[in-house]
């Protein structure tokens, strides 16, 4: 139901509408008759023709009335109905897209905007997702507390919200949605969000946007990514440190070249050339200082990296921010002065020479810049395979849970003679035992190359005892026993080797802990380095009330806008 005024005779509506024709007189009128001699309704100066079903043909439709005095129409009205195409309503999502790999509380906010040329029904969100078990652990390794049924496979879980209700008459429509995984009750896994909204006509059908994907991580995936993402950046700070040792000895080159030949039009250019790539390069080192601010905040909401590679990161970035517009700043000025028409050959050479200097100050500062970031990339890892060794009991221990659950159903059963639901149920926890031997077949691998770079005798050590152990083989037996339900003996090795599972995550843990004893922050330099071990924790737990803080301020104001439109009465 809408209402749309009538111009020049001719009025335009969707094909397949039903309309009710409206014409008024300039006075009361006595009668009124359509272009046949049917009488039309009248009320008061208006006449009224109801239920015009308009389909694809336009229409005309002509009328003769009389006044209240007896007077007729100088001429028949006649109006003319336009059917026009009612095209699909377009909807769009947006936000979040620095925020593709989140934390499961951590809450972003996501826009959806709808528009139809003619009437909107409601607009919403829809995500839907597939997981199996949440193997979250606290920081100690112990399992959190399950829910009830948490030990059993989970189904896809799927939701949906309506954000605005539409009108018909109502072209646009907006709302905002706040995604966050753990009130959502989904655990780590992957999400697809998608926006929808729907036609007001008749048996409109929803239209959806274009998904958004958005991986929701538990804490050990979550500081697996932060050093990954370190390793990237301290890759590419590798890469512009070659290229800035290049220009060095392209510098070099210029220095020596005989005198008057630095003033002719070739040495000027690429004079001109070394300070375009000095200025290039301060541009790319101002992006990886952004990057590394923004991860360093993402790394701080993970409470489970640890804090000595989260400090040894913060010691990396400040020694970053001074060299962009410091010496490599003044390299690119001395440059660009060298290859100045205004400057003697004497002046040039000084100040190529000054250029070199400044340059080797910057390449130099750089290089300790990059193995302060890798230094903080290996601790970080350090503390990764503490926290995936747990995960990865966890895991173990879920699947000894979910096999306890189905032991006295399937006792003395074998696989053939179980329900189709029961075998099934077994099915999936043989391919959750799987994936957990795919996992520590990566544990494994990465643990390799970290032992050949750092030559500690503790993951040396490790490794060879996870090897010696065969846990990869004891696990694809304990598969192979699922699938046969020989359910007993799996519930006892899976138990069994989530303990040896935790036993080698203690290990990393009391060597890390013995390695740092009990020192502050030593070391000279600026005020970063001189920050003790127990201030900068406690600096880590300010930056996470603060971000707390900010999570609990933007769900209370969507709480606040759902209480509003829950007591806002509907628009007449």
């Amino acid at each position: 139901n809408g209402r749309e005024a009538m111009r020049a005779g001719v009025i335009s509506a969707p094909e397949g509408s039903t309309l009710t024709l409206k014409v008024s007189a300039s006075q009361r009128l006595q009668s009124a008759e359509d272009a046949q001699g049917q009488p039309l309704r009248v009320d008061g100066s208006s006449v009224i023709i109801p239920n015009i079903l308009l389909e694809k043909e336009p229409r005309e439709i002509e009328l003769d009335w009389m006044d209240s005095d007896g007077l007729a129409a100088s001429r028949p009205v006649k109006i003319r109905l336009e059917p026009i195409e009612d095209k699909q309503p377009s909807i769009y999502l947006r936000g979040g897209e620095n925020d593709r790999y989140v934390l499961e509380d951590t809450s972003i906010e996501l826009e959806v905007e709808a528009a139809d040329d003619f009437g909107l029904r409601e607009m919403g969100e829809w995500q839907g997702e597939k997981s199996f078990y949440d193997g979250n652990e606290d920081e100690n390794g112990a399992s959190a507390p399950k829910p009830a049924g948490a030990d059993k496979p989970a189904p896809g879980l799927r939701g949906e919200k309506v954000l605005a209700d539409g009108q018909p008459t109502q072209t646009g429509l907006k709302g905002t949605f706040l995604f966050q995984a753990k009130a959502l009750k989904l655990s780590p896994q992957r999400v697809v969000i998608r926006g929808f909204t729907q036609d007001y006509k008749p048996g409109g059908r929803r239209v959806y946007s274009e998904p958004m994907i958005i991986f929701v991580l538990s804490k050990s995936e979550h500081a697996q990514m932060i050093r990954n993402e370190l390793e990237r950046i301290t890759s590419e700070l590798e890469g512009m440190i070659r290229r800035m040792d290049a220009m060095a000895d392209e510098a070099k080159w210029l220095k020596g070249m005989e005198s008057g030949k630095l003033k002719d039009a070739e040495s000027q250019e690429r004079l001109h050339a070394l300070a375009d790539e000095e200025q290039a390069n301060r541009r790319e080192l101002g992006d990886l200082l952004n990057r590394s601010e923004s991860l360093f905040k993402e790394a701080s909401r993970n409470s489970q990296i640890d804090p000595a590679g989260m400090k040894e990161f913060m010691k990396g970035i400040s020694m970053l921010k001074p060299i962009p517009d410091g010496p490599m700043k003044m390299a690119q000025k001395q440059f660009r002065d060298s290859a100045s028409e205004s400057r003697s050959e004497q002046e040039s050479r000084k100040d190529l020479n000054d250029g070199e200097n400044s340059h080797s100050e910057a390449t130099q500062a750089l290089k300790d810049t990059m193995n302060q970031l890798s230094k903080s990339a290996q601790d970080m890892e350090a503390s990764t395979f503490v926290a995936r060794l747990r995960q990865a009991a966890s895991k173990e221990d879920s699947i000894a849970h979910a096999l306890a659950g189905q032991i006295n159903t399937i006792a003395g059963m074998t696989m053939e003679e179980l329900d189709p639901s029961t075998r099934r149920e077994m099915e999936t926890i043989a391919t959750l035992q799987n994936a957990s031997t795919q996992d520590i077949g990566w544990i494994l691998e990465d643990l390799s190359y970290y032992k050949s770079r750092t030559g500690e005798r503790i993951y040396s050590d490790l490794y060879n005892q996870m090897n010696a152990f065969s846990l990869r083989d004891k696990l694809d037996l304990v598969h192979g026993n699922i699938l046969n339900a020989i359910t007993a003996r799996s519930i006892d090795e899976s138990r069994l080797y989530a303990s040896t599972l935790r036993h080698w995550a203690k290990l990393i843990d009391d060597y890390k802990k013995s390695r740092r004893g009990g020192g502050g922050g030593g070391g000279g330099g600026g005020s970063q380095s001189s920050i003790s071990d127990a201030e900068f924790e406690f600096m880590l737990k300010l930056i996470r009330m603060i971000q707390q803080e900010q999570d609990i301020r933007m769900r209370t104001r969507a709480a606040e806008q759902e209480h509003r439109k829950k007591f806002t009465p509907p628009a007449p």
